[in-house]
Parts: C-alpha cells; structure tokens; sequence
C-alpha cells in the first residue's frame, strides 16, 4: 500500500511535465532547425557602452542591401540571420524573397521555423500550412506543423500531421521517426487517448531503448491505466542514469 501511495505521487508530480508552453522544449525539432544564440555581449566602462559588435544598420540600410543580391543570395542571408538570432533581418529577407517569387523552394517551411523560433505560433502555422500546400510530401513540413500546433495546446490538430509525417519518412531515419512517436504520444496522451500514447511511446523507445525522458512518459502512461508495476520499470528505468542524455535532434 505504502509503494503504491509514492507511486500515485510520483505520477501526480511527474504529470505536470506533460503541459505544453513556450518553455517546453522536449524533442522540438526534426528538421534543420536554427540555434538562437542572442544579441551580443555588451561591456560598461563608466557611464559609456561598448560592444563588440559594430553599430547596428537602420531598416533602409537593410533593405538597400537586400534589393542587391540575388534570390539565393537572400535565402542565404535568412538563414545565417536566423541562426545568429537576427530575426528582424531574416524576416525582411524573406519577404523580399516572396515579393519576388511566392514559389521559390522552401522559403515558406524556413520562415516557419523562425517565426516559431520567435514564439509566434500561428505565424508559424500558417506558414507551414503553405509549405505543405506546396510540398505536400514534406516530412518535416508535417512535423513541425505538428509541433507548432502543439505548442498551442492544440493536439487534436497535431496528430495527423505526425501520423502523416511517420508515412513520409524513410525506415533509416531512425531518430527522425523516434521524435515523432514521442511527439504524436504526447500529443495522444493529451487528447486522452492513452492506449495510443502507450504504442507511440514504445515505438520510440525501440528506435531509442536508452531515452530517459521516453521511459519517463510512458510510466505516466501505464500508471493513467492503473498499471502500476509497468509503471513502476519505466520509472526505474528513468532514475537509473540521473546524467541529461543528449536528446533527438
């Protein structure tokens, strides 16, 4: 009675980790994705600022510089800004790109990822919904439409386009695959479709048996069934390495 009592507060305690916010970022990504890595570091002496960076250029010197390169030497340019965090810059980019050619490859699924990157969620729906219109055997494009809708709670819409993107990806993409069963059981588990989760979860864990974080959802999994000892493994299985584990890219 006493185990089964610690048990039902581990679970309690544990199952506050499975709502989703912006601070979430367990398995986010499949693609290529950006690494935000912020302004840069700023230095006082006295009362006067220094920064190592020179000084920033206004949006006409920008947009000045735009209007003279070529359309891949924009997309280029969105990119690097969205990997250095410069999201103002990347944005206008791609808006250049898309006044200049609404079909040019791509440029709707990388503006999703920044405006996701950015926390503006139904930007970034709205954007990979025209990925997908465009490239509707886009794996990526479906997960990370998946994710997004995710991210605003909105799991019933997410799920099928994880289940569509398990279709389109490749048998060898194994940690591709193993993100999206973690993600498509989350999102089941949230919709209150349990048994669901508990499959997806297993799934992943076959791609990647040693993920703690996968043994840790699937315990709440069992013990939301009341299987209390197969909950009891997976949470062991959790806490037996207590070192982070490098997560699925």
């Amino acid at each position: 009675m006493k185990n089964q009592l610690i048990l039902l507060l581990s679970f309690l305690s544990l199952l506050l980790n499975l709502s989703c916010n912006k601070s979430d970022t367990s398995y986010p990504n499949m693609g290529v994705l950006y690494n935000s890595k912020g302004n840069h570091d700023e230095k006082y002496e006295g009362e006067k600022l220094l920064t190592d960076a020179p000084p920033v250029p206004d949006s006409q010197q920008i947009t000045g510089k735009l209007n003279t390169m070529s359309t891949a030497d924009l997309f280029q340019f969105a990119l690097t800004c969205g990997n250095q965090g410069n999201y103002s810059e990347a944005l206008m980019a791609y808006h250049m790109i898309l006044e200049r050619d609404k079909n040019y490859p791509d440029v709707y699924y990388y503006q999703g990822l920044l405006y996701r990157d950015m926390g503006l969620l139904d930007e970034a729906i709205c954007a990979f919904q025209t990925a997908i219109t465009q490239n509707p055997d886009s794996a990526e494009a479906h997960y990370n439409l998946g994710y997004a809708y995710r991210g605003k709670g909105l799991h019933h819409e997410a799920i099928p386009h994880y289940q569509k993107s398990l279709t389109l990806l490749p048998e060898d993409k194994t940690k591709q695959k193993a993100s999206v069963h973690y993600n498509l059981g989350f999102s089941y588990f949230s919709h209150g479709m349990i048994d669901d989760a508990i499959s997806e979860f297993n799934k992943a864990l076959a791609y990647k048996p040693k993920d703690r974080e996968i043994h840790q959802k699937l315990g709440i999994a069992y013990t939301a069934k009341g299987w209390t000892d197969k909950a009891k493994d997976e949470f062991s299985r959790y806490h037996e390495d207590e070192k982070p584990i490098r997560k699925i890219p």
